[in-house]
């Protein structure tokens, strides 16, 4: 059974939840993300969330079950 589209009262209040979420911008550290992409083997682009993850010790929400691996990795830290 396909799964329905929320409607207007569930867009809104999801709206509302995405806009709770303190968000911050932050450089990326390019040098440390590429090298994080080279010995891990996994794309620049999760590289460099995972740089932002690991120096402000935030956590890492993904859906990306290889990306998910890769962080969970101690040598990571």
């Amino acid at each position: 059974m396909l799964k329905q589209r929320g409607g207007l009262v569930e867009a809104l209040q999801g709206l509302k939840i995405f806009n709770a979420i303190p968000l911050r911008f932050v450089r990326v550290d390019l040098n440390n993300a590429i090298s994080i992409a080279y010995e891990t083997r996994t794309y620049a682009y999760d590289a460099y969330f995972l740089d932002c993850a690991v120096r402000h010790a935030a956590p890492l929400l993904t859906l990306d079950p290889a990306l998910e691996r890769v962080a969970l990795n101690p040598a990571l830290k």
